[in-house]
């Protein structure tokens, strides 16, 4: 059984939520190790930036996939025990969990989240409709998801993002259900947020209704050197197929990643090894999903 003084928690920085988990080992004086700031980082990735014979009896694993179980066969050598951690569906590993990370981090240890925990492990499992759901005024939706562009470092680049969206796509684009666009590559860790992002009298008009926030359905195709990188979609229709598109994988030059609080979820692909020549993968997954949104 996991207890705060048998337990090393290994956790990426990559979020908003992330942090909140390692403050608040800290704070209950448990045993943690910030791991890589990236997303997409698997456990035997993280594994090797730390020193493993400072770690306890048992090792958990924040939101660092073990697919193939090479992290796990690595502690056992060294007499850990690995658990893990996890909401997200990867491709050859589906580890959806209707609680965020925060909230079964703080079922484990028998923690009471604060108010300002509960709505950051909302924004974590279900984004913005998540926080409107949780009763988030404007004011503090729109300052979680300020904070959490500042704990990733792209409070700059956020901005340059919003203004490339506001001054590329015409309006009709924009006030479109379905949006279907080519970005560059670099704006490939905001732009989700950025196309989605509702103004104040959409999400009060929603709030004071008690009505669900049905965002704007998104595909985002990422272009580098007239070469697609990654491929994002952001969306409520057909949940299901997409999910079953992760857990069936086709394409092995490519890596996939799926999540999101029901109805809404997040789909999104990208090329293995920074690899700029997957161009017939692309597009025939991107086809794929354009048809799977409708």
């Amino acid at each position: 059984m996991l207890n705060k003084n048998n337990t090393t928690v290994l956790c990426p920085i990559n979020d908003l939520e992330a942090h909140c988990i390692l403050a608040i080992a800290n704070e209950q004086h448990i045993h943690a190790i910030a791991g890589p700031n990236y997303w997409g980082c698997t456990l035997a990735q993280a594994l090797k930036g730390i020193d493993i014979s400072s770690c306890k009896a048992n090792l958990l694993a924040i939101e660092l996939p073990d697919i193939n179980g090479q992290g796990a066969l690595l502690l056992q050598n060294h007499g850990i025990c690995l658990h893990t951690l996890d909401h997200h569906q990867y491709a050859g590993l589906n580890a959806q969990h209707r609680l965020s990370a925060i909230e079964q981090f703080a079922a484990i240890f028998s923690l009471q989240l604060t108010k300002y925990q509960q709505l950051v492990a909302a924004n974590d499992k279900g984004f913005i409709p998540a926080l409107l759901a949780a009763g988030a005024s404007y004011e503090q939706m729109h300052a979680i998801r300020d904070h959490e562009a500042r704990i990733r470092g792209v409070v700059a680049l956020r901005k340059r993002a919003f203004a490339w969206f506001e001054n590329t796509l015409l309006e009709p684009q924009k006030s479109a259900h379905l949006l279907c666009f080519d970005c560059p590559a670099e704006f490939a860790s905001v732009m989700s947020e950025v196309a989605q992002f509702p103004n104040e009298q959409t999400y009060n008009n929603a709030l004071q209704t008690a009505k669900p926030l049905l965002l704007r359905q998104v595909v985002i195709r990422y272009q580098e050197q007239n070469k697609t990188t990654q491929i994002e979609v952001l969306a409520h229709n057909n949940r299901a197929a997409f999910a079953n598109l992760v857990e069936q994988w086709p394409y092995p030059q490519l890596t996939s990643w799926f999540g999101g609080q029901t109805p809404q979820f997040f789909f999104g692909a990208a090329s293995k090894h920074n690899n700029l020549n997957n161009e017939s993968s692309f597009n025939t997954l991107y086809a794929q999903v354009r048809q799977l949104i409708k």
